[in-house]
């Protein structure tokens, strides 16, 4: 119920509910009213009603009725006597907050503002006055019951009132929220064209308004505000009371100066002039210590006037670029830039004992002088300018030095100016000899040393001697004259060895030096003849040591060692090692063609006529040709995709390596059978992996993924389990605590192994599908699935899964599908895959960022998006989580089934996270029900301007309900696209 509205009250709450005419029948009533603690209503509210109940606009019957002439006898005010009641009671209610115009702003319409406004001018005049005034502080009429220092006091706000009024207005354009107004109050209207119409009606007298606060500020006269007890109410028994504004109080100067250059260093922050608003807040700032210097001493602490909040003034002092701090040298060198380097001199000299601005930004001061002289300024001559430029780099020179840094690099500038040398050295001395005294006694030492050096390097110091004359801190005459001294020319008398051209070295060292030379030709060359001319070069230089030992680094495989060391020790011992060792540095240097030519190489020595009846050099030649398969297989695998040259060749060495296995003449070591294995499947040569070596658990490995393939391509639109490769690879991950510890951390390297040589996407995606299927079954949560492509291969459960080790399933899969993706960035289901990895681990950013990568790797330029509703579903759980509500209900949409019930939830949850850009969305909607929910929430929320927003997209002609199909696809794909890019630009770059 309104407690001032006069309805019938019950008697027993007589005493509670207060009228309006009560505060009129007994005027402290409304002192003990606003002296409580949360007063209901508030004051604010108080004010609204009392001026509601007295409209401003009263109609000529009621003031030509006896009431009316009763109370205004005089020519003053045209109020009937119920009307200045009230008018007095809500002035009252404003003194009592101290005409806090934020509180007034904040809590009453701007209708009335203005009629409190216009009310109080009228009421201090003594006669009607009508807002906005133009020219009324120029000539003030005071009426018969009007007083001068209440109208300066009444128009002093009023004219404050302007500038904050514009200000508000233009803050509310750009955040389009209304003006605040009281809740539960009949007549407050919105914030409306009208109340535009009135605030730009004030701008042509903005002017007017500056200079009547400016005018107030330089008055002499003290400024006196009025209080509660100044307004009298009216008595029921008496025809007129005149008002106490004797009673005004007067305050400090420094009280009302911070309070208007506050509110002038707002307006001229509204209008964009930095330079007069910083002016103002530094005044503002000034005077407000001031008065709370005032004020410590009183026992009322409380401001009787100012209201300007020290935490807003600091901030607009750091928005104005005022820290309140002294001006450093760094701001004081970027003023002088600005300036065209006035009194830069003065700066860097000063920073050459204090040492405030960074070397760094003196050296770019230095660039920006050069440059500034090269183009001949016309603002200055060209000496002047030449000088400056100097006079720059001289002080520069001095600071390098008091740095402490090198003196070559400090002498850098001697160099560059090698025709100024002398003028800048001048003007080096002079500036350090007139700062001397103020250096420490260490820096003394540091620049005097310097200078010192300096001379002793200078060719003809003799140049610089009438200048010392004048700078005898820095280099006294008798140091001068010790620099002399050294710098003359000495004769030096050279022995006979010492001129001589030729020296000879005796035949031993020669040798040394000579074999030398030898072995280090050895150990660079790449070429099979430079190491054979090389060896023989070396042969008898050392008997007792092989020349194969020479680098320590020539490494070769232990089966191919034992051979070699079975062989007479001789020419062919060290040049197959020393082959074979060098072929695998090279080839760990990527250099596969020289390494293939040296083992080449090798194995056609090993067919020497002489050497054919040897078996040990036979087995020798099948080694090396095993080995150059090795590192071609190293060679196809590092420059994956690209296929061998004659790859039917390259097969059928594969495939003769491996049936070489069995063989009792040489097998291949395990390494190379291994790689023989892999390459053929990465080849898709399943047939020939069939039967594998039952000693090689990764030839088995081979053969069970070769067959896993075969069961998909002859069992098509059935659903065969494939067991040879579970089986093998389960074991794997059995977690260490079990009893077959060693064994397994074996296997799992093999694993990692085995999974870094795979190329091929098929052979690859098999793999992968087993290992999510694992990890599914070990987590045992449906929502947290990983989905791969041929998971139908593996069974659905493993038995004990307790003792298995999830953590090296995930990481297995993580690292084969990070390598996979090196060589197949835009597969979609890898990146479907590795998204699922993310949003299982509840890496929700990371799951989103693959699943946007996805759909762009699937789609033209994300014009014909590839989608489906399982990761929809899985974006939306992401976006909700990331608390990016919006984007989860336009995700909606792309559901087979719009969801509106989550879309709905999604909406309705958003919070105030500034990830989401709610409204920048809406053009992304094309489901009219969404954007209709959404208007009603905002009209819900209060939002007007998102509400209008939401309205205008609900309104396009594409989005009518009436279109044809085909219309309405159109209008979906173009809005789809849209958000696509726009998810693509928040989570890809």
């Amino acid at each position: 119920m309104d407690v001032l509205k006069p309805t019938p009250v019950p008697p027993y709450s007589a005493d509670e509910t207060v009228l309006w005419f009560e505060f009129l029948l007994k005027p402290a009533l409304l002192t003990k009213h606003l002296s409580k603690a949360a007063p209901d209503p508030s004051p604010t509210e108080l004010i609204t009603q009392f001026l509601s109940i007295a409209p401003e606009n009263q109609n000529q019957n009621e003031l030509n009725s006896p009431e009316a002439d009763s109370m205004n006898k005089n020519e003053g005010l045209k109020y009937s006597k119920k009307q200045l009641a009230l008018k007095i009671l809500a002035l009252k209610v404003a003194a009592y907050l101290r005409w806090d115009l934020g509180v007034l702003e904040k809590n009453l319409p701007l209708q009335r503002q203005v009629q409190l406004l216009s009310d109080l001018c009228s009421v201090t005049a003594g006669k009607a006055v009508n807002l906005p005034l133009s020219l009324v502080h120029e000539c003030p009429i005071i009426g018969p019951d009007g007083s001068q220092h209440s109208l300066n006091f009444a128009l002093t706000l009023y004219h404050r009132w302007v500038l904050r009024a514009q200000v508000i207005r233009g803050s509310v354009a750009r955040s389009n929220k209304p003006f605040v107004h009281v809740a539960g109050v009949a007549d407050t209207t919105p914030y409306s064209m009208r109340d535009d119409s009135f605030i730009n009606s004030l701008e042509p007298f903005t002017n007017i308004s500056i200079d009547f606060l400016n005018q107030v500020i330089n008055d002499v006269e003290p400024f006196r505000i009025l209080t509660f007890d100044s307004f009298v109410a009216l008595d029921a028994h008496t025809d007129g009371v005149q008002q106490r504004f004797d009673l005004a109080i007067p305050i400090s100067k420094a009280e009302i100066k911070a309070q208007i250059y506050y509110d002038l260093c707002l307006y001229y922050l509204y209008v964009q002039k930095y330079e007069l608003a910083k002016q103002n807040i530094v005044l503002s700032k000034q005077n407000f210590d001031q008065i709370r210097q005032e004020y410590s001493v009183k026992p009322n602490k409380v401001f009787l006037y100012c209201s300007v909040d020290e935490e807003q003034l600091l901030g607009y002092m750091m928005a104005c670029g005022v820290t309140g701090e002294p001006e450093g040298l760094l701001q004081r060198l970027n003023e002088s830039v600005i300036n065209h380097y006035s009194d830069i001199v003065a700066i860097l000299k000063e920073d050459n004992i204090k040492r405030e601005i960074p070397m760094t930004q003196r050296k770019i001061l230095e660039l920006n002088v050069e440059g500034f002289v090269s183009m001949g300024s016309p603002e200055a001559g060209t000496n002047d300018q030449k000088e400056l430029e100097l006079a720059v780099v001289a002080l520069n020179v001095i600071r390098h030095v008091l740095d402490g840094d090198n003196i070559l690099g400090s002498n850098v500038a001697l160099q560059k100016y090698k025709q100024q040398q002398l003028k800048l050295i001048e003007l080096m001395l002079q500036y350090g000899d007139e700062q001397f005294d103020e250096l420490s006694l260490s820096d003394r030492e540091v620049l005097k040393r310097y200078f010192l050096q300096t001379i002793n390097l200078m060719n003809n110091p003799s140049g610089i001697e009438p200048i010392l004359k004048s700078y005898q801190k820095l280099v006294s005459p008798q140091e001068f004259d010790d620099l002399k001294r050294q710098k003359a020319k000495e004769d030096v008398q050279f022995s006979g060895i010492g001129v001589q051209s030729d020296w000879s070295v005796c035949d031993s060292k020669l040798m040394r030096l000579e074999v030398g030379t030898f072995e280090r030709q050895l150990i660079t060359c790449t070429h099979a003849s430079g190491v054979r001319k090389m060896l023989v070069k070396l042969a008898g230089t050392n008997p007792t040591k092989p020349l194969w030992s020479i680098n320590p680094s020539w490494s070769i495989p232990m089966p191919m060692k034992q051979l070699l060391m079975s062989l007479q020790r001789g020419f062919l011992q060290d040049f197959a090692y020393i082959l074979v060792g060098k072929s695998r540095e090279l080839a760990a240097k990527k250099d596969y063609s020289a390494a293939i030519a040296l083992l080449t190489c090798l194995k056609s020595e090993t067919t020497r006529q002489d050497l054919a009846n040897n078996p040990l050099v036979l087995k020798l030649g099948k080694m090396a040709a095993w080995e150059a398969l090795l590192i071609q297989i190293q060679q196809v695998l590092d420059e994956w995709p690209k296929k061998p040259t004659d790859q039917v060749q390259f097969l059928r060495n594969c495939k003769q390596c491996l049936n070489a296995s069995t063989s009792n003449d040489v097998a291949p070591r395990p390494k190379i059978l291994e790689h023989c294995a892999v390459i053929l499947l990465n080849l898709n040569d399943w047939n020939s992996l069939l039967n594998p070596d039952k000693r090689y658990p990764t030839l088995e490995l081979c053969a069970a993924i070769a067959q896993a393939y075969l069961d998909i391509e002859k069992f098509k639109g059935t659903k065969k389990t494939s067991r040879e490769a579970w089986d093998l690879i389960l074991p794997m991950f059995v977690s260490q605590q079990s009893s077959r510890q060693r064994h397994t951390a074996d296997t799992s390297g093999m694993l990692q192994l085995f999974l870094s040589k795979l190329r091929d996407p098929l052979v690859i995606s098999i793999v992968l599908s087993l290992l999510a299927k694992l990890h599914n079954i070990l987590k045992d949560e449906t929502n947290l699935d990983l989905n791969a492509e041929y998971m139908f291969l593996w069974p659905t459960n493993v038995n004990n899964p307790a003792v298995y080790n999830i953590k090296v399933v995930y990481e297995m899969l993580n690292h084969l599908l990070a390598q996979s993706l090196r060589f197949y960035p835009n597969n979609i289901p890898w990146i479907k895959l590795k998204g699922d990895m993310e949003f299982a681990n509840l890496n929700h950013e990371a799951a989103m960022r693959n699943y946007v990568g996805a759909l762009i790797a699937g789609s033209e330029y994300l014009q014909r998006p590839l989608l489906d509703d399982f990761i929809i579903r899985r974006m939306i759980k992401c976006s909700s989580n990331l608390g990016c509500f919006m984007q989860a209900a336009v995700l909606c949409q792309f559901l087979d089934e719009t969801d509106y019930g989550l879309a709905f939830k999604s909406v309705s949850e958003k919070t105030a996270s500034f990830s989401d850009a709610m409204d920048s969305y809406y053009g992304c909607i094309w489901d009219p029900t969404l954007l209709e929910f959404i208007v009603n929430w905002h009209f819900k929320k209060g939002e007007h301007k998102r509400r209008l927003q939401a309205i205008s997209y609900l309104n396009q002609l594409e989005l009518n309900a009436n279109n044809n199909e085909e219309i309405k696809r159109e209008a979906a794909a173009v809005r789809k696209t849209r958000f696509l890019r726009s998810l693509a630009k928040q989570y890809m770059l």
